[in-house]
């Protein structure tokens, strides 16, 4: 199952929502990010996509990536946190779905969350 679907069935989000969030654009983008960390002989790929763990270096330019989306700056923060994870635990839906594994009912009501975190940010 590609990326789109699988995030559409795990967090029961519909087209309109997918589009408004960018999410599948979002997610190239950090999946080129990590082919490329991949590419240069990085042990975690995936670390190169996180708004904690990565580089300042790596993260600004993931940031400046992704900003080129049209997110303003809470937007960017939501989708950068729920694609990459957090430092507080949260693994990412790049992570999990790289690994195949469905979201914990806890997982989902977190990234649920920060796609209404997402969609206030629209309305403000």
């Amino acid at each position: 199952m590609s990326f789109e679907p699988w995030v559409a069935q795990e967090l029961r989000l519909t087209d309109k929502d997918l589009k408004q969030l960018h999410l599948v654009p979002a997610f190239q983008i950090l999946v080129c990010r990590c082919e490329v960390a991949r590419r240069r002989g990085a042990s975690k790929p995936l670390v190169t996509a996180s708004p904690k763990l990565a580089g300042g270096n790596s993260r600004t330019l993931t940031r400046r990536m992704l900003g080129q989306l049209g997110y303003n700056r809470d937007q960017l923060r939501v989708i950068h946190r729920l694609l990459a994870g957090s430092s507080g635990g949260w693994e990412g839906l790049l992570a999990l779905f790289a690994t195949g594994k469905h979201l914990s009912p806890r997982q989902r009501g977190y990234a649920r969350r920060q796609v209404q975190l997402f969609t206030a940010s629209i309305e403000r």
